[in-house]
């Protein structure tokens, strides 16, 4: 049995305006969690809608290197906004393993990169205020209490014209 674990691109968020993207990588291990080298990986974007292409192929297939690694190199979005996933196919001789990595094309606002830096970092900053306020009073978990009924956490959602919104699920 093998098994692949994703080391990068899970959850990359790809521009199309610059044509960027993250490359997927993976790692392939075997049953004893040993890094499988000279494996088959097949990546595989979608053929319709947001995707990627690697240089000008849906599909690129490589070889995994002594650490068990194969990557995904030249990959670039299309055109098209929205979530994907790339496929992710290993093969040796007659084990095989499949993964799911799943990505996001974007087209933010010229001159938003900065902007979207700062928010990305306040929002982390944020949560990170959360998590030692409910972690912080013996070890409970809970959510502390505030007069009114309030739990004291609160939602924030930022929005410009053509930006997504940034914040916990609503």
């Amino acid at each position: 049995m093998l098994t692949i674990r994703v080391i990068e691109g899970q959850g990359a968020i790809n521009n199309v305006r610059t044509r960027t993207a993250r490359a997927p990588v993976v790692e392939l291990r075997d049953e004893q969690n040993r890094p499988v080298s000279g494996a088959s990986v097949t990546f595989q974007t979608p053929f319709m809608g947001p995707g990627a292409a690697f240089g000008s192929e849906r599909v690129l297939i490589t070889l995994t290197d002594s650490d068990g690694r194969a990557t995904g190199r030249g990959l670039v979005p299309n055109g098209v906004t929205g979530p994907f996933e790339i496929h992710v196919s290993a093969v040796l001789n007659s084990r095989s393993a499949n993964a799911i990595i799943r990505q996001i094309n974007a087209s933010p606002a010229a001159g938003s990169s900065k902007k979207v830096l700062w928010i990305s970092l306040a929002v982390g900053a944020a949560a990170g205020g959360v998590m030692a306020a409910t972690h912080g009073h013996g070890g409970s978990g809970a959510v502390p209490e505030v007069p009114g009924g309030s739990t004291g956490v609160t939602s924030t959602s930022i929005l410009t014209a053509g930006t997504s919104v940034i914040g916990p699920p609503q």
